[in-house]
């Protein structure tokens, strides 16, 4: 038997998380902040590492981050864990939850990191087809919930790489007949401002997953968080491994929730450039662009998406080519930047679908 036979035909089968990276002056494809933090802010951090030995283990249990977190979110400390991303709580709480045959539900497309990790799980992965204007399609959701009964469910508000939502009234009807471990995925709270945490309250298999990659801007530190009722988060701390947060992402982290008033900011300004970068995407002859509640937009043009991808690549403007994602054969994504980043952009768009109009 080789080592490669030791893997699990299921995945070896399916696809790792792959990332294009060609050479860029404006990166917009990742849904990152354009803004880095305040030189202050970085200032405090560096102060708290220099008077730290940094040969001892971080604190266990990430206790202060999750007190902050508690606070920030409303939600009580014993509810709340902490690790490297949402990406771990998602691996954990599958680690812990799904056997070889359980079933995980998705709507697609979505986040490809649900379908990979449920994969490696064991699980089998259903999916639900978002409608044709890609957003949820609520009926099919229950009607797969009542059939399949899931262990599972991962719903993303609002979706990626889509950029749709869906109302809190409508994840407590999704909720009231999902049989198993509900987990919603708000990595972009801070800008759709609507979340299911009141929820928690009533429902002891509701799961929320956040970042701080998005609206905070750490996402090169790597912290995420999860909010469900503290037996559930007592048993899903159980996949996590020991000391999973460094000392520095934990200190990043409780100092940028302190200063989260200059970065809601930050948010608000972002926001306002999405609408005003929908706007001018819609005037563009050709152009099919998608209504977002996140920091980023998806659109279309008549073009093969792989050349226009190349073509803007080639201006220096980096996005992120989606056509591979179930019902996007034609999609690209583009994350919210600055106001001249997005200017830059649009620039590059115009003369490459002038380009392709004239080939």
């Amino acid at each position: 038997m080789s080592g490669l036979d030791c893997i699990k035909i299921s995945v070896r089968g399916i696809k790792g998380y792959t990332l294009e990276r060609p050479a860029y002056e404006v990166k917009l494809d990742q849904n990152e902040n354009p803004f880095d933090l305040p030189e202050e802010l970085k200032a405090e951090v560096l102060e708290e590492a220099r008077k730290r030995p940094w040969g001892m283990y971080p604190e266990f249990g990430n206790e202060a981050l999750r007190r902050d977190l508690a606070e920030y979110a409303g939600w009580m400390p014993e509810g709340v864990l902490a690790g490297n991303g949402s990406n771990e709580m998602i691996s954990a709480l599958l680690a812990v939850s799904v056997e070889p045959g359980d079933r995980v539900l998705i709507s697609e497309p979505t986040f490809t990191v649900y379908r990979l990790l449920g994969t490696v799980m064991g699980a089998e992965v259903i999916s639900v087809p978002l409608r044709l204007d890609l957003t949820y399609d609520l009926p099919a959701l229950k009607e797969a919930l009542k059939r399949h009964r899931p262990k599972v469910f991962f719903l993303a508000n609002p979706n990626n790489p889509t950029g749709c939502g869906i109302d809190p009234e409508d994840v407590e009807e999704l909720l009231s007949c999902c049989p198993g471990l509900f987990v919603l995925d708000e990595a972009y709270y801070e800008f759709s401002g609507k979340t299911a945490q009141p929820l928690l309250l009533r429902y002891d298999n509701l799961i929320v997953l956040r970042t701080f990659s998005k609206a905070f801007g750490l996402a090169g530190l790597r912290v995420g968080y999860l909010l469900a009722q503290p037996d559930l988060a007592s048993e899903i701390a159980k996949g996590l491994i020991p000391y999973n947060l460094n000392f520095f992402s934990q200190t990043a982290a409780r100092k940028a929730l302190s200063w989260w008033p200059l970065l809601k900011e930050r948010v608000e300004y972002i926001k306002a450039q999405r609408d005003t970068l929908f706007r001018e995407l819609k005037a563009i002859r050709g152009v099919r662009v998608r209504p977002s509640e996140a920091n980023f937009l998806l659109f279309e043009t008549p073009y093969n998406p792989k050349r226009v991808f190349r073509r803007l690549a080639e201006r220096g403007v980096l996005v992120r080519d989606v056509s591979g994602y179930p019902m996007l054969s034609r999609a690209l994504r583009v994350t919210v930047g600055r106001e001249e980043e997005n200017e830059r952009f649009l620039r590059a768009l115009r003369e490459v679908l002038e380009e392709l109009r004239s080939t």
